[in-house]
């Protein structure tokens, strides 16, 4: 039996997720959205699907099994908890709600009326960033985790707008953490910087593994990158686009001559070849989408354990409201001074 969909939210992230659904053998069989003339635009696009601007109409009338939640994240906790008490999956965006602790209530009523709850941090399901997952072994012991979120989206916005739009962004880098390094995401020890508005700049120490989250609304050209440096190797992955490169660590007079035309070569030929897949699949855009929705729908069948877990939901939730605190700007503490024996 195809899950019958609900999209609440008839911009440009509803219709990805419209149709993603689609692509995966679901069905949209509803679209929310508080304008009407949005719902019903959206809604045309996919034979049978009903639009209105009353969820708890939507979601009664048209069977729902799932609600994916495209709206702007003050609404996501209203929401979620509407679909979840009538024993609905929800697949949300991120940030899953603006803070941890209404995270934690969700968490608790998707357990209590045993449906999913699932964010959407595509990132971790990127082709790119599963062979770089699989290939980590092969450039030795992790020495640095960078991750790099930069673009020129925020000219002209406050400084209200651009912290929020940081904030929106810190999902990703910290379920990225959670997919390669697994315990290393802790709330506390975190040095964190604003050189000035729409710039964010956090780093950690943590298991001998120093990490690094970079966000600008201010620079060009756009860079959405997670670079992995290793003791044997370095891995990197191009975020936006969905592939990555790895670069043996082997040192020599002659490999240090041909390095950038080296990187340069397999940075080619894996665009090319992450570019043929993509086309050839039909994924114009938001590259990982559709393989985590496609693992959440397993997931809401009974085939499949949860793409993402309960916990790490929560950690990522956790440790972004304590990112985001202006109060708090430097976390980490230097070592006490050891004794010789």
């Amino acid at each position: 039996m195809k899950p019958r969909a609900a999209i609440a939210g008839a911009g440009l992230m509803g219709f990805w997720h419209a149709q993603t659904v689609q692509r995966i053998g679901g069905t949209v069989a509803a679209v929310f959205d508080l304008n009407a003339g949005a719902a019903r635009r959206l809604a045309d696009k996919f034979p049978g699907a009903n639009a209105g601007t009353s969820l708890a109409t939507l979601l009664t009338e048209n069977k729902i099994d799932v609600l994916h939640i495209c709206t702007p994240t003050a609404t996501h906790g209203e929401l979620a908890a509407a679909a979840l008490a009538r024993g609905i999956h929800v697949f949300a965006e991120k940030p899953m709600t603006p803070t941890a602790a209404e995270t934690s209530r969700l968490c608790a009523l998707a357990s209590e009326h045993r449906v999913q709850l699932c964010p959407v941090h595509q990132f971790p399901f990127q082709r790119g960033v599963l062979k770089a997952h699989a290939a980590l072994h092969r450039i030795g012991g992790l020495r640095h985790f960078e991750a790099k979120f930069c673009s020129a989206g925020g000219a002209g916005k406050s400084e209200a707008e651009l912290d929020a739009i940081v904030a929106d962004i810190l999902p990703h880098p910290l379920s990225l953490m959670q997919r390669f390094t697994p315990g290393h995401l802790p709330e506390n020890g975190w040095n964190v910087s604003r050189p000035a508005p729409g710039e964010f700049h956090a780093t950690l120490k943590s298991g001998g593994i120093g990490f690094s989250i970079l966000i600008s609304m201010n620079t060009r050209p756009t860079a959405t990158s997670l670079h992995l440096l290793g003791s044997d190797g370095t891995i990197h992955v191009d975020l936006f686009h969905g592939f990555c490169v790895i670069e043996p660590g082997a040192v020599s007079r002659w490999r240090k001559i041909i390095h950038p035309f080296d990187l340069a070569t397999r940075t080619l030929l894996a665009a090319g070849g992450n570019l043929a897949t993509r086309t050839w699949q039909g994924e114009s855009a938001y590259p990982g989408l559709r393989n985590l929705t496609a693992q959440f729908y397993e997931a809401v069948k009974g085939n499949a354990a949860a793409p993402i877990s309960g916990d790490d939901t929560l950690t990522v939730a956790t440790v972004r409201d304590r990112l985001t605190r202006r109060e708090e700007r430097v976390e980490i503490r230097a070592p006490a001074p050891t004794k010789n024996p």
